[in-house]
């Protein structure tokens, strides 16, 4: 039995971000069973993307009429360029690993379309993210293999007084299940992929659409000694192994990707270990803590949480892992957990 009472909007106008999907499907599903006055709302992006495609916005629509509910599309094309793929591209040739997701559900997901719903009446707003809310507070959820709580860590803490998560108590398989008996078209629909617009090879894309080509550089080792040549910084990322292109026996991975004087750094897996790491623009979900504290981290999506302590230092937090962690990552997020409850999280440096 789910722990989150959607009884409690019986009568409220809630809208439901819906995908077309299972998720956010049966997040609708439940929250009209439940009693509350469901409308659905679809986002238009980029038409090559991975996500919100026209066959998705025609699956969203059969499963809208088939639960009886209205159903709007919100043409977000040109805020979705600008808030996830120009900063990807940006952040890219910074020589960071962006996390477009973030910037998506602050200023699209959570931003336009929840804007756009709100003009239509909603005064709440649902969608399918495995996550729970509880007295305010974010947490993960049930099924820890589907959490999204690492994402939404980002979101401003107010929001989350207008934000519904249905399936946060259930797992994968019973969200299935429940979309099966109600003959919900999207059962067995698989689920979208990050980076859902990047539609060819990472450097070739941003080299596309930037109009500039990538700047070719010097592979070298963490002395400076250069081991062969590079065709832009934008095709790697610290951790990766593969693509290299070196004639050399050691197995070698990216260990630092140095845009300021357009080279890539290798080194063995063991120097990719971080003893420590520090974290800017954190958004705190909790109050921000006065001294050191223990806490579980994250610093990557679907990544097991790490022990670690954080310490306020100025307007960056330096976080102190128990165990050195390896390939972490500037330009991704760092998540702080306190058991399953969200205690914020902000940009790694």
């Amino acid at each position: 039995m789910a722990k989150n009472d959607l009884k409690k909007y019986v009568g409220k106008k809630v809208a439901v971000a819906m995908s077309g999907g299972v998720d956010s499907s049966v997040a609708a599903y439940l929250l009209k069973k439940a009693g509350a006055d469901v409308f659905g709302v679809t986002m238009q992006i980029v038409p090559w993307s991975r996500c919100c495609l026209p066959k998705d916005i025609v699956m969203a629509k059969v499963i809208a009429h088939q639960l009886g509910i209205k159903h709007y599309v919100i043409n977000l094309i040109k805020p979705f360029k600008k808030a996830a793929i120009d900063y990807f591209v940006r952040e890219s040739r910074r020589g960071r690993n962006p996390n477009p997701c973030v910037p998506c559900n602050l200023e699209i997901k959570f931003g336009a379309l929840m804007k756009a719903a709100a003009a239509k009446g909603a005064e709440f707003f649902a969608t399918g993210h495995y996550a729970r809310l509880e007295n305010g507070k974010l947490k993960r959820p049930k099924d820890v293999k589907k959490d999204q709580s690492y994402v939404l860590g980002m979101l401003p803490k107010e929001i989350f007084k207008k934000l519904i998560f249905p399936i946060g108590d259930y797992t994968k398989e019973n969200v299935r299940k429940i979309a099966a008996k109600a003959k919900i078209p999207a059962a067995e629909k698989p689920g979208n992929q990050d980076l859902c617009f990047l539609n060819m090879e990472k450097g070739n894309f941003i080299e596309d659409w930037s109009k500039k080509k990538n700047k070719p550089g010097n592979i070298v080792d963490n002395k400076g000694k250069s081991l062969g040549k590079h065709e832009g910084i934008v095709h790697y990322t610290v951790g990766q192994r593969r693509g290299l292109g070196l004639n050399t026996q050691e197995k070698l991975y990216v260990t630092e990707v140095d845009a300021g004087k357009n080279r890539i750094v290798v080194g063995a897996a063991g120097e990719l270990f971080r003893k420590d790491f520090y974290v800017d623009d954190v958004n705190w979900l909790t109050d921000a803590p006065k001294k050191l504290m223990n806490v579980d981290v994250l610093v990557r999506n679907k990544a097991e949480p790490q022990k670690a302590k954080i310490l306020i230092a100025g307007n960056q937090v330096k976080v102190t892992p128990a165990k050195p962690i390896w390939a972490v990552s500037p330009g991704q997020i760092a998540v702080f957990l306190k058991g399953d409850v969200v205690l914020g999280g902000g940009w790694i440096l």
